[in-house]
């Protein structure tokens, strides 16, 4: 008898399971009603993704979903994603398998419809923890603005990493060619692209139409309050009577604007109404940074540490009225040796807890914490700076128990105590 023969009767042949998804970024554009959407799947290490469509975060996928996604995403037959799906994973019946593929096809369909959309990431659950979801890279950076010829390799090397998202920080004066340059890197890229500054930088002749044909996805414009007296003394003289035309031009070339607000006393006495005047211009996503002090005696008219869960409550609380979409960005620690109007100006570290901020010197800085950099984008590759101690002590916190019985259930507590100064961001460049 033959032996070979003998050996394939009697001993099970094991087939090797098929490979996973890459970890990576993949970047794809459908077309739906006349215009294009713009899909980002993110794979983690753990073959775990996030899904993003026109910036806005739509959905964490488990493993078999992220084969799921990618396979209808690529364009391939229902028949071959089941097939690659069942090969990889077990416990689910065809039936089951079936019908979680034609969620992730009507999901993408829906995503693919033209719609507002706008990147709401807030660090609430391990949908995006960069410790328990195990990401790779941040899910954004944000740039202060440099000649092409410093952001340019900055830009290539952060899609390289895998991080799909970034905004300029306009500084007073914005040269606008630097600015259109920027965007049409990370157009080109298939970046999402982002622009933050004041009105006052925003509203040059032509700039914001033109930041639009460059494919911007997002303007964000520092809004302080609704008295005038009020925004003017902290984000420059004459600034609020440019907010609605700025918000208006926003609003015509089909890009969403966004109010960066920060919560400082004068802010926050008036916010109620800073809030009913965006909604009515149509201004229904905002970002929220609180300028804080470690005590009352500090606070030099920022909000002190123990008010700072109070303030947090009342600002959730309006926003859930006012059906207002909003992120939270970590708070800035109040620094005596400038101006509170500089540092409302300056506005936060960067956009988030699933963020970076990246100087034009490639510095790669954590998005709480003291300043520091954990690593130089142009000297050092991605994993060695994610791994850095400054990432480390982030994540640490960040996945430490931050809720309490005192405010149980707010957003903002998702990444750190909001009344802990060690969780702010602290110094850095103004």
């Amino acid at each position: 008898m033959n032996l070979d023969n003998l050996k394939k009767w009697l001993i099970p042949e094991w087939q090797p399971l098929p490979p996973p998804v890459p970890p990576g970024l993949y970047h794809y554009q459908r077309a739906a009603d006349g215009t294009y959407t713009r899909f980002h799947l993110r794979v983690e290490p753990d073959e775990q993704g996030m899904l993003l469509a026109n910036a806005t975060l739509a959905a964490r996928l488990s493993p078999a979903g992220v084969l799921m996604a990618k396979g209808v995403l690529d364009g391939r037959p229902p028949a071959d994603i089941l097939a690659a799906v069942r090969g990889r994973f077990r416990g689910a019946s065809d039936a089951e398998m079936a019908a979680d593929l034609r969620r992730v096809r009507d999901l993408i369909d829906t995503l693919a419809a033209p719609g507002d959309n706008y990147p709401v990431v807030n660090l609430w659950d391990a949908a995006v923890s960069p410790d328990e979801s195990r990401l790779l890279a941040p899910w954004e950076a944000s740039l202060p603005l440099a000649p092409p010829a410093q952001l340019v390799p900055l830009l290539d090397r952060l899609w390289e990493a895998g991080i799909p998202h970034v905004t300029f920080l306009a500084p007073p004066g914005a040269d606008a060619a630097q600015l259109l340059r920027a965007v049409e890197r990370a157009e080109d890229l298939g970046m999402i692209a982002g622009v933050r500054g004041r009105a006052t930088d925003l509203w040059q002749g032509t700039l914001l139409p033109d930041l639009a044909q460059a494919g911007v996805d997002h303007v964000t414009v520092l809004h302080a309050a609704a008295d005038a007296a009020v925004h003017d003394a902290l984000c420059g003289a004459g600034d609020h009577g440019r907010l609605a035309t700025v918000y208006d031009a926003i609003q015509t070339a089909e890009v969403c604007p966004v109010a960066e607000i920060p919560l400082v006393a004068q802010t926050v006495a008036g916010l109620r109404d800073t809030l009913d005047d965006l909604t009515r211009s149509g201004v229904v996503n905002a970002s929220f940074f609180a300028i804080a002090a470690a005590d009352d005696a500090a606070a030099d008219g920022a909000i002190p540490a123990r008010a700072m869960p109070q303030t947090a409550d009342w600002v959730e609380e309006l926003a859930a009225q006012l059906d207002l979409r909003f992120i939270w960005q970590p708070p800035v620690a109040r620094e005596t040796a400038v101006s509170l109007a500089a540092q409302v100006q300056a506005g936060p570290r960067c956009s988030g807890d699933v963020a970076v901020r990246v100087e034009p010197n490639g510095d790669v800085i954590p998005p709480r914490g003291r300043y520091r950099a954990a690593g130089n984008l142009l000297q050092d590759d991605w994993p060695k700076i994610w791994r850095h101690p400054a990432f480390v002590r982030y994540r640490d916190r960040v996945t430490a128990p931050t809720r309490c019985a005192e405010c149980p259930g707010l957003v903002i507590c998702a990444a750190d105590c909001p009344r802990e100064p060690a969780g702010w961001a602290q110094g850095g460049a103004l």
